[in-house]
């Protein structure tokens, strides 16, 4: 019976978090959704915080079951990639309390939710990062800091589905991994041409 108000605790502030953002959304709010008292909230969760950090935490085991999942041994690195970020990014665009937090993020600067946001994004970085060291084990990947292969892989796709389309035409999914291969496994240079320094 305890997990089970736990959870309907957790389900209901995910609610209301959907419908009112973070700072819109009530401690009583969230006991009449889940029709518990007030008090029974704070035995379980003391803070508001505290709430929204327990709501991560599972938000992102689901991420990392979703990136998980994408990966197949068969798959080359750029086509595991491109389906993990694929996967993520799709479910984390259907999540509607995603949606809220990430606006709230962006125009209130709402600083638990920045916060428990970058905890997302660091375990999704982590992952990819995984992934890179297989690969240069594997001997797919050149021997790389493979922090910052994962960021700028991150951040590759992430401007090429979100903020390409807002100055262009959107790029077909298909083409998502051919575009990470010549851009940053391969290089956009001609062989011997175009060196900096």
């Amino acid at each position: 019976m305890i997990v089970d108000r736990r959870t309907r605790i957790i389900e209901a502030a995910t609610q209301s978090f959907s419908l009112y953002g973070y700072k819109g959304s009530t401690m009583d709010q969230i006991a009449r959704l889940a029709h518990v008292g007030k008090g029974t909230i704070y035995r379980f969760f003391p803070t508001k915080e505290e709430l929204l950090e327990a709501i991560m935490n599972r938000f992102i085991q689901d991420i990392l079951e979703v990136a998980q999942s994408s990966v197949h041994p068969e798959r080359t690195f750029t086509e595991n990639l491109h389906r993990t970020l694929h996967n993520v990014l799709e479910f984390r665009s259907k999540h509607e309390m995603m949606v809220i937090l990430s606006y709230e993020m962006r125009e209130m600067g709402t600083e638990i939710v920045m916060s428990e946001m970058s905890k997302v994004e660091d375990a999704l970085q982590h992952f990819v990062k995984e992934q890179v060291e297989l690969a240069i084990d594997s001997g797919e990947l050149q021997s790389c800091d493979a922090e910052l292969t994962a960021f700028l892989f991150i951040k590759t796709y992430a401007a090429l589905v979100v903020e390409w389309p807002k100055r262009a035409k959107a790029i077909h999914q298909d083409q998502i991994p051919h575009l990470l291969e010549f851009y940053l496994l391969n290089g956009a240079a001609q062989k011997g041409i175009a060196r900096i320094g």
